[in-house]
């Protein structure tokens, strides 16, 4: 299950609540999200991780990651 309708949209710029999810945030919720519907649940640091990865890539490589999981997930 995966957040993005399409591999070039992101959460990015999403209303939650009063504020606006920055582009890393969105990514890092994006990846959270897929990791834990794949089975994973967060483990301690996996969040520095998760957060490390979701500064580091941008949305079209997010995406590609989040389609791998939910592939590797629904075998």
């Amino acid at each position: 299950m995966s957040l993005l309708d399409t591999p070039q949209q992101s959460l990015a710029g999403v209303a939650v609540g009063a504020q606006t999810l920055a582009a890393v945030d969105a990514r890092w919720v994006e990846l959270h999200a897929a990791l834990i519907a794949a089975g994973v649940p967060p483990l301690p640091g996996d969040s520095d991780a998760v957060h490390t990865i979701a500064r580091r890539l941008d949305d079209a490589t997010v995406s590609a990651v989040v389609a791998w999981i939910d592939s590797a997930a629904s075998r």
